[in-house]
């Protein structure tokens, strides 16, 4: 019975008649399928103005194009954060956005860069055409958390909306930085734990 096996002879051959590929490719290939290819966090370009129409991405962060900035001193209820007003969940996140993307009607919407955060985007203190501050406005109106150690004159702005129990201080919410990391109202763990456990 003749053997199915191929001959050494045959098989370099066809080996031959493979075109050679770089090592480097070979090896980039084996590292995308494992999945293995760090991703690099590119810092944004440095500038020192923006000004145009911006859209709101986040209740603080604002789009000019494909530019992107975050507002200085002032920390805002994230999009899709919740709070408990008068016992009852509220999407204070979504309002917070609301309120930024109400004031961005008002163009050109201008932005002075005064640094960069730990994920290297550029930071700013941004105004609408009517002079409105952006940040100052969303403490003033509860939506968002003073960073004292950006801009010292926003804590002032805070302590007002925290002893008229404006937006979220008429409730219980999370820091906004803490929401990021992952902590949660009391409350709203237990809705996440009795919804997966209906599952």
């Amino acid at each position: 019975m003749p053997s199915l096996m191929k001959s050494d002879t045959a098989t370099c051959i066809e080996a031959r008649m493979v075109p050679a590929l770089p090592h480097r490719l070979i090896t980039l290939g084996f590292a995308l399928m494992l999945g293995c290819v760090p991703t690099v966090s590119k810092a944004d370009a440095d500038f020192d103005t923006l000004s145009g129409p911006a859209r709101a991405i986040d209740a603080d962060t604002l789009e000019f194009g494909f530019k992107r900035v975050d507002l200085w001193g002032a920390d805002a209820m994230n999009r899709f954060q919740e709070c408990l007003i008068n016992g009852q969940s509220t999407a204070c996140g979504a309002e917070a956005w609301q309120v930024t993307t109400n004031l961005l009607v008002a163009t050109p919407i201008t932005c002075e860069v005064r640094g960069k955060n730990r994920y290297h985007r550029n930071m700013a203190v941004c105004r609408n055409a009517n002079g409105v501050d952006i940040g100052q406005s969303l403490i003033v109106r509860g939506m968002a958390v003073a960073r004292p150690d950006q801009m010292p004159e926003y804590e002032a702005y805070e302590n007002q909306a925290r002893q008229a129990r404006t937006g979220v201080w008429a409730g219980e919410f999370i820091d906004p930085l803490k929401w990021r990391r992952g902590e949660r109202l009391l409350e709203h763990e237990i809705e996440v734990r009795r919804w997966q456990r209906d599952e």
